[in-house]
């Protein structure tokens, strides 16, 4: 009798044993699921892609460009129109005939520092939306440097 309960005590004993690898089992196939479950629900946003980047950078390119090639009103002074709005003190208007040379899809911010003086935001422009690329340029005048950067983004924040 006693080798009878000694492999019946062994047989529950194999018999819990199985239990637990099944439950462990359950266990970590259920932690695999929901780990799986959870991985897909999330949502990793798109980056900007470079494309986008190097249309903002043209538009804004293109904006001072623009602004640049205006006949001055006193050409034996001044190269360009923007030139002469500047040297004239007229910073706003410097700043909106930039602006006002983008592209309708875009927006855009025009800031101006003379030699090494801190950089201001001249003309009308708004709060970027999005993504924004800022694009400098260096304009000498009347032995002035004045650093033009203007910032741009998508209209609508694209």
């Amino acid at each position: 009798m006693r080798g009878g309960s000694r492999s019946r005590r062994q047989a529950r004993a194999m018999d819990a044993e199985a239990q637990v690898h099944v439950l462990e089992m359950v266990t970590l196939f259920w932690l695999f699921f929901m780990s799986a479950t959870f991985l897909i629900q999330l949502k990793v946003p798109d980056s900007v892609t470079p494309l986008s980047d190097a249309n903002l950078l043209m538009a804004g390119d293109d904006a001072l460009v623009l602004a640049a090639v205006i006949e001055p009103l006193d050409p034996a002074n001044q190269s360009s129109r923007l030139g002469e709005l500047l040297t004239s003190g007229a910073t706003d208007a410097a700043c909106q005939s930039i602006l006002d040379a983008l592209r309708p899809s875009v927006e855009g911010n025009c800031w101006l520092a003379q030699d090494s003086s801190a950089s201001m935001r001249f003309g009308t422009g708004s709060s970027p939306i999005g993504e924004t690329v800022t694009v400098h340029r260096l304009l000498h005048t009347d032995g002035k440097v004045w650093t033009i950067s203007l910032e741009v983004w998508h209209a609508g924040g694209g």
